[in-house]
């Protein structure tokens, strides 16, 4: 029923938005210490500890703008926008230490606020009588990403650097973005209030607000 014509493409959407968020995120939070290193930070514990007091900030903010933004915008947002400061890090290279931080630290910060879509979107995507196995199937695609970035990342860093970590995770997030503006639909019943008559989703699809509510609330 998940691949079945009806939900094939929420079955798909879920599980790869999930696992192009894991694919950096795992990546980057086990090996930051080399990165660090690589990125000629001389003091790695404190960007240690201002890394992870920003995914802490990140999901508050996360939260709040979740719930006051719809769930689409907020996804293809915080893709781009962590997708960007990923990029411009590894372009920019021989950027200032101090304008480093920061580009890394706004990156820390968004990717921590996209997480909580983890928890909120699959769960919306899916009518109630198949909502666990559709949740299940998310999870289990987005631990290739886990797996992906835990496994090549180190590889990678070894062979060419940070900077293709950057190049790599950035483009993996740019991939991200790209899927939830093709096939990601609105989720929040909040933002379908204001567009009763219909529902666009991605590629031209259709439906009416009622329908809507009975695939996503019980």
């Amino acid at each position: 029923m998940l691949f079945s014509k009806k939900y094939r493409r929420r079955t798909l959407v879920g599980g790869l938005f999930y696992a192009c968020q894991t694919f950096p995120f795992f990546g980057i939070s086990i090996f930051l210490p080399i990165l660090m290193e690589n990125m000629n930070v001389t003091n790695p514990l404190v960007t240690q500890l201002l890394y992870y007091a920003l995914m802490i900030a990140g999901v508050l903010v996360g939260i709040i703008l979740s719930n006051r933004l719809p769930r689409r915008y907020f996804l293809i947002g915080t893709f781009l926008a962590s997708a960007a400061f990923l990029l411009v890090l590894s372009i920019w290279h021989q950027a200032p230490l101090a304008l480093t931080l920061i580009l890394f630290s706004l990156f820390s910060l968004t990717i921590s606020a996209a997480l909580v879509m983890d928890y909120a979107y699959p769960n919306e995507l899916f009518d109630a009588s198949i909502r666990t196995s559709g949740v299940g199937m998310c999870i289990a695609i987005s631990r290739i990403g886990a797996v992906a970035g835990t496994f090549m990342l180190p590889i990678i860093s070894n062979a060419w650097g940070s900077q293709a970590i950057f190049i790599i995770c950035g483009t993996v997030l740019l991939i991200g973005g790209i899927i939830c503006y093709q096939w990601a639909p609105e989720t929040s019943l909040r933002f379908a209030k204001h567009n009763r008559s219909t529902i666009n989703e991605p590629s031209g699809s259709r439906v009416t607000s009622s329908r809507y509510s009975d695939s996503t609330i019980d």
